[in-house]
């Protein structure tokens, strides 16, 4: 199993996003996913709105996930952005956003998007990796938690296949 973190580059993480409105968010993202996946930010951002504008990604514990899939990107880039002070996005249970994940892929990997989609829930569904996510001091900090979590949370490669025997 592939794991989010093989996906999101130290660069691609901002530890105190600038924006202070749900588009400056999707732009913010939008430029921060740009480099890993050789989309122009401006393009991601109109995907990522489009994305939004079908239903809001957010989900319990403050986070929100905008994720689309884009014909030139040349693999699958993922950046998380940190807002100290949170902001309305969606519909989270306290109108608040504070960890923003973007993820983008190319339209062939719809298997996988999934997969990442559905490791990065499941790894910001635990308070106290959302809790150390908000006290990490930098992106570097913020990059070696997730991998830790990641090796705690989630199986390794392969595991779920021998067990399954």
């Amino acid at each position: 199993m592939w794991r989010w973190s093989e996906f999101l580059e130290v660069e691609a993480i901002r530890p105190a996003l600038e924006a202070r409105e749900r588009v400056g968010v999707l732009h913010e993202l939008a430029g921060l996913m740009s480099p890993g996946s050789g989309v122009a930010p401006r393009q991601l951002a109109v995907h990522l709105l489009a994305r939004e504008q079908l239903g809001p990604t957010s989900m319990e514990g403050g986070v929100a996930v905008p994720h689309c899939r884009h014909a030139r990107a040349r693999r699958i880039a993922t950046c998380l952005g940190i807002h100290r002070g949170g902001l309305a996005f969606g519909e989270p249970e306290d109108g608040l956003v504070r960890i923003y994940v973007g993820l983008v892929s190319p339209p062939d990997t719809a298997g996988l998007h999934l997969n990442v989609l559905s490791r990065i829930a499941t790894l910001l569904r635990d308070v106290h990796v959302r809790d150390a996510l908000m006290a990490a001091p930098s992106a570097a900090a913020i990059h070696a938690l997730l991998v830790r979590a990641e090796e705690e949370h989630l199986p390794q490669r392969g595991e779920v296949a021998r067990a399954a025997y």
